[in-house]
Formats: C-alpha cells, structure tokens, sequence
C-alpha cells in the first residue's frame, strides 16, 4: 500500500519571523492561536542601528511566548551590503534618518522616499529564503508568518502581495524537504487594525520595539522607542486610531 504523504495536524508547523516589532509581535500571538504543532522564531541581526534592542526584545517576548525554539541569526553580509549603499538604517551609515511629520505618513511621495532611505538589501527575501532553508529541518508542513501590512506594502515593494506570490512559487522549487507557504495574517491590515488585533490577542505591546534608533532599555526591561522616526509616528498613529493605551516608552513626544 501506497505510505499517504499528506501532512497531519502534527507535522503542521510554523517559523515566525520575530523582530521584535509591533508587526511581528502580533504574528507571533496570532500563531500561538493557531493550531501548529510547533512554532518557531527566526530573528535576523544585520547591523542596523535596531540592534541597540533588537536580539533582547526578541528574546524577551519569546520568552513571554513560551516559545523555546528561538534563533538569532546574524548576517553579516548583509551588514556589510547595508553599508555600501548607505542605508540610513546602518550603523555604519553618515546619513540621518528621515523625520517625517504625522501629516506625512499618509503622503506616498514622502513616504516612498523615507522607504528608500532606510532600505535594506534584498531584507526580506533573504530572510524568507533563510525561513525556507530552516523549514527543511523540520520538514511537513511548515508555515512561514511574516507581518507584512498595508502600510508597510504601500512603500516597500518587498511588502506585497505580488512578492509573496512569486516567492512561494519560486520556494516550491527549491525546497525539497518541507512544504512551505507564507502566511501573512496582517495582510491588508493598517497600524490601526493591527493594534486592535493584538489588544484581542493580549499581546504585550509594551515589550515590543518599531523604533529605527532605539534608546536602550527603561528601568523595567521595556525598549524607549526615540518617538520621532516615522517608525515610531506610526506605531504611536495606530494606538491613537484604535482607542487603545499605548504602553510604549518613547524618549520624546511630538
């Protein structure tokens, strides 16, 4: 008799790529609601000026999870690549990061050129391919969840719908010991939603960071986000749409 390959609740598992961010927080919440066998967290360090906090706060809400399977991964290559093309995301970069006014978020040509200004080479294309190579470890079905957005998706064209596709088409063959599919639960979600989200999924906003220069750590472990960045101006737009009190830490107020 012919052995069924079709995959069983058991061998349904998911990698959250955790970054620590608001976006990916309520991804890893949300998965945690889902039935997966096993949930895994990949998080990815590749010299931005986010690493002040970024392996911390990851760990920290893996931990608050329970999720034991967490991974930091560092890129150097990446690091390096961020550099020669002076992403202003870089610790190694001269260039300032772009400030925009809370009027401005909604403005697609300021918008776009802030999103150019802290770009990072081919950023989440190596990360799901990194995601689709640690799946083949587990094997099955493997989800990979992502927190791409709409807004993220307006101005990042690694952020769409159309990347996801192609990706997942092109995945299919090169993986060989998993079955893969990208799972992004925010689609379609602006700030404002996700927050609410997130509130229903009791995630612990507070130990999140969105900040691109975070300012260490308060006194009780929670990231001080700079709170001028267009980062931190969107974070601090989705709680004020929503109704919902912002637990954030930010070092100034505008």
């Amino acid at each position: 008799m012919r052995k069924s390959t079709k995959a069983t609740r058991h061998d349904k598992s998911a990698i959250v790529l955790l970054s620590g961010g608001l976006d990916s927080t309520v991804c890893l919440w949300w998965a945690k609601k889902q039935e997966y066998s096993r949930i895994d967290c990949l998080t990815f360090e590749y010299g931005s000026k986010e690493e002040k906090v970024l392996r911390a706060t990851a760990e920290k809400l893996a931990e608050l999870a329970q999720i034991s399977q967490h991974q930091s991964i560092t890129l150097d290559f990446l690091k390096r690549f961020s550099e020669q093309i002076n992403s202003s995301l870089a610790q190694g970069s001269d260039r300032s990061l772009p400030q925009l006014s809370p009027t401005e978020l909604d403005d697609l040509a300021t918008s776009t050129q802030s999103a150019h200004s802290v770009w990072i080479p081919a950023r989440n294309l190596v990360f799901l391919s990194i995601a689709a190579a640690y799946a083949e470890t587990i094997g099955g079905q493997v989800a990979l969840i992502t927190g791409f957005n709409l807004e993220e998706g307006t101005t990042f064209p690694d952020n769409t719908e159309a990347f996801i596709d192609d990706f997942t088409r092109t995945a299919s063959r090169g993986v060989l010991k998993a079955e893969i599919g990208v799972v992004c639960p925010l689609k379609g979600m602006t700030k404002e939603e996700i927050v609410r989200l997130g509130a229903q999924l009791e995630v612990p906003f507070a130990y999140s960071t969105s900040c691109y220069d975070p300012q260490g750590f308060d006194p009780t472990g929670k990231p001080i986000h700079c709170g001028i960045c267009e980062s931190c101006l969107r974070r601090k737009r989705g709680f004020q749409r929503s109704d919902i009190d912002d637990p954030t830490v930010y070092q100034k107020e505008i």
